[in-house]
């Protein structure tokens, strides 16, 4: 989820800012598969080039076989970032996922290759899991590039592939799972997997997942899903970054507008659900005013979302008492983390002041859920007085020095086991 509603709408901002060359070399890949030979760090465009324009890029061609989650579709090389450290090579993908009901789905993404002799195995990958930028299929940062992804040049310099799924339902047209954590983890860990089709040799197996806010529940969910869903990945680490823990926790209620966001992600959360879950209604959840507004909910991005339902008092929009309804409570229960163990460690980081995500949650969260009931092994670190967009920036270097020692076998240090959660770096 993107930083809160009026503050959550700063950082969405930033996210969508940067400007892409919107015509590129593509290459769709007819057989399914991309080609792994020594040339993989830098894979050229060798087959079908086209001039194509954004628009068109997320088309998915006519014609499409079945094929394994990750196997690429499209991808366009994107100008040359001259931040990045040289050498880098980045690319906007299309590639295959999975449905829940097991069939093909099409989505979209990018990958970022260091420049250079890959190390013996590979280059690892981290596999970013971005914050809210709404529901529409034009909010995807793909569209906008890599300026979207916190922390590229550190990770890019660090030696480290990094892909960025979009996840499903955006860039790529289709229902956008809002907060739907299955469906989330899935996405991230397939574009790992379709960065390694990408370079092929050149990435190693070995994947570290972080994520912000909507993206910090989707590393979650990828972390829990990994060893059943991608056995052929070795997850080594999975970082949250102020995650989204319970839907809950952002209802707003009563008749003073909330702090943040929270109207806005609460309405984008329940078109999604109604769209999912039979018992979700939105008669029952929605005012007619909430009903009303709903159009710019699924044609705009969460700047425009929390322009038209952040201002006003919640009760203009919610119906009293909405978040206890049985269909809510159900879909709130399946999409909360903390309902399978995670193998590899565990990096939690919660601003103190977080005004979207409350610390008091994410503290709870790993003391019962990481800690008590699955025996996970965490690294909790607090950022004290710190608000949600503020805890991004601030845990930047922390993300990337603990993706280095994961990747590098450190040990880490277990929160659970000392007693103390929350202790800053």
């Amino acid at each position: 989820m993107a930083v809160g509603g009026t503050t959550a709408t700063r950082w969405t901002a930033g996210v969508l800012a940067a400007s892409i060359v919107l015509v590129a070399t593509v290459a769709v890949v007819a057989s399914g598969t991309e080609p792994t030979g020594a040339a993989a760090p830098h894979p050229s465009a060798t087959s079908h080039p086209a001039n194509i324009t954004l628009s068109a890029f997320y088309q998915p061609p006519a014609h499409l076989t079945d094929a394994p989650a990750g196997t690429l579709v499209r991808k366009q090389a994107l100008a040359i970032d001259r931040s990045l450290p040289a050498g880098t090579r980045s690319w906007r993908i299309v590639f295959h996922s999975r449905t829940a009901s097991g069939r093909d789905l099409i989505e979209s993404g990018m990958v970022v290759v260091p420049g250079g002799t890959p190390p013996p195995g590979g280059f690892p990958i981290v596999s970013w899991a971005h914050g809210t930028t709404g529901v529409a299929s034009n909010c995807a940062p793909s569209r906008s590039g890599t300026g979207s992804i916190p922390g590229l040049r550190t990770m890019v310099a660090k030696r480290m592939i990094v892909a960025a799924a979009d996840y499903r339902g955006l860039g790529v047209a289709g229902l956008h799972p809002y907060l739907v954590g299955k469906a989330e983890g899935e996405d991230v860990l397939d574009a790992a997997r379709a960065a390694r089709h990408l370079a092929g040799s050149a990435a190693s197996d070995a994947v570290v997942v972080a994520g912000f806010s909507q993206g910090g529940q989707a590393a979650l969910f990828a972390g829990e899903l990994a060893s059943s869903y991608a056995p052929d990945l070795f997850v080594a680490g999975v970082a949250a970054i102020a995650p989204v823990t319970s839907v809950l926790d952002l209802a707003p209620t009563g008749n003073t507008p909330p702090p943040s966001g929270q109207s806005a992600f609460s309405a984008s959360v329940l078109w999604s659900w109604a769209h999912l879950y039979p018992s979700v209604k939105l008669a029952s959840v929605l005012t007619p005013a909430g009903l009303a507004d709903l159009d710019v909910v699924q044609s705009s991005c969460i700047d425009q979302v929390a322009s038209v339902y952040d201002p006003a008092p919640p009760d203009r929009f919610f119906q009293p008492g909405w978040q206890r309804t049985a269909g809510v409570v159900a879909a709130n229960r399946t999409n909360s983390p903390g309902s399978a163990p995670t193998t590899s460690p565990v990096l939690i980081v919660q601003g103190t002041a977080d005004e979207v995500i409350p610390f008091g949650r994410t503290t709870q969260f790993v003391a019962d859920r990481l800690c008590r009931t699955q025996y996970d092994a965490v690294d909790f670190v607090t950022l004290p007085g710190t608000g949600h967009a503020q805890t991004m920036e601030d845990a930047t270097s922390i993300l990337a020095s603990w993706i280095t020692q994961r990747l590098e076998g450190v040990a880490m240090e277990d929160s659970c086991s000392t007693g103390v959660l929350g202790a800053a770096n």
